[in-house]
């Protein structure tokens, strides 16, 4: 399989979103989980974050990874970790996992890729789908880019090819929408955008000057200038919630 921009990038990040593991754990608290609690964690990328859960709230998590590279990656740290008991990998869309497996009393979904299924793309559509999937009064946990102002068309055309975007109080009424109740909804710090972008480049870097002839190399470097245009054209207009949202 080829080598891509976030296979590399995302090596060394705890949170693959310019989001620190500090934050992310402080907002988990709120959700009051009991040792034992049924947790996903969508596009678990290397798994640092099911570890971390796994670790301090003493969840059995669920992490869901279609990239095999990257879910290979997941399974070698959770296994490290000594954490194989209390998390399991699972190589397929979250769509499948969600309707395979019992609810679960909290979803984590941060800068996943269409997490209720392909195609689906409304915020309050997602929020209604994932909600069928929490336990009475489990909780889900929203971690995504929002528009802090109307961007250019070229801008907003570039980032949406992932995904699909509001402002910060327009998460929270789809989630009001959807039936969830807004525990909590936080913004990144500068440092946090800092730390994120920090860590990729420094990683894609290291990873080009070490495989300057790597059949690879050029597609890398090709889509970390795009990123790194993207994400200087948008700082005036990104910005990174972070969501905790509640099943009555």
């Amino acid at each position: 399989m080829r080598l891509a921009f976030h296979h590399i990038a995302y090596q060394p990040l705890a949170v693959c979103n310019a989001l620190s593991m500090e934050r992310l754990e402080a907002t988990v608290r709120r959700a009051g989980l009991k040792p034992g609690a049924a947790v996903m964690d969508i596009g678990c990328a290397y798994g640092e974050v099911s570890i971390h859960l796994a670790r301090a709230f003493e969840a059995r998590v669920t992490a869901v990874e279609l990239d095999p590279i990257m879910a290979e990656g997941a399974e070698t740290r959770i296994q490290a970790a000594g954490l194989s008991d209390r998390i399991s990998v699972r190589r397929e869309t979250s769509a499948t996992a969600l309707t395979a497996l019992p609810a679960f009393d909290l979803i984590v979904a941060i800068g996943s890729t269409e997490p209720a299924g392909k195609g689906l793309r409304d915020p309050a559509a997602v929020f209604a789908a994932l909600r069928r999937h929490l336990t009475p009064g489990g909780a889900l946990l929203w971690g995504d880019l929002f528009w802090t102002d109307e961007p250019p068309a070229p801008l907003r055309q570039l980032v949406e090819t992932g995904g699909y975007y509001v402002s910060h109080d327009e998460w929270q009424a789809a989630a009001r929408e959807a039936g969830l109740t807004v525990v909590s909804a936080e913004i990144s710090d500068e440092a946090e955008w800092a730390a994120y972008r920090t860590g990729m480049e420094t990683a894609i870097a290291d990873w080009l000057d070490a495989h300057p002839d790597h059949a690879d190399a050029p597609s890398v470097a090709a889509t970390a200038h795009r990123i790194k245009m993207m994400l200087d054209f948008g700082a005036d207009y990104l910005g990174f919630g972070l969501y905790l949202f509640r099943k009555g």
